[in-house]
């Protein structure tokens, strides 16, 4: 079976993460159990706020690198990762994000993070594609999400 490879955001693993207005509900989201069926292996994007938040209190102040870098600094690896497996015959499907997570959503506004993943993708002559799990859904409209990735992707 081929590597397939999809970017996940860590709410979508970790829904304790979030407040607890924006939980969909404990563990991770039932897409993830779909999704490793269809045999895709998820990579995960790192709770870059989370850890700039501890690396602040962890340093002297006169030695922080501001947010943007870091955030660069944080992805660079795990972009780079994801080409020399899609160099080595491993198929990029792309980026799945839950909009509950303010810190790592496209909808209704760009994270600063989502931005520059996608920037770096770009770079890399990647294209990216992006699905979204919308806040608040119902049992079965998350039953159908994979359907939907399942046939965007033609998996």
């Amino acid at each position: 079976m081929a590597d397939q490879i999809l970017v996940v955001t860590a709410s979508i693993l970790d829904q304790s993460m979030l407040e607890k207005e924006h939980q969909y509900g404990p563990g991770p989201l039932p897409v993830v159990k779909d999704l490793v069926d269809l045999g895709i292996n998820l990579v995960v994007l790192p709770k870059i706020d989370e850890y700039y938040a501890l690396y602040k209190k962890e340093q002297p102040e006169d030695t922080w690198v501001d947010y943007d870098k870091y955030v660069k600094r944080t992805l660079v690896p795990l972009v780079n990762s994801v080409m020399a497996r899609v160099k080595t015959g491993s198929t990029f499907l792309g980026v799945l994000s839950y909009q509950g997570d303010k810190n790592q959503a496209v909808e209704p506004e760009t994270s600063k993070v989502m931005i520059e993943l996608f920037r770096l993708f770009d770079r890399n002559c990647m294209l990216t594609p992006y699905f979204e799990i919308k806040e608040n859904l119902t049992e079965e409209e998350m039953e159908l999400i994979i359907s939907d990735i399942a046939m965007s992707l033609g998996i």
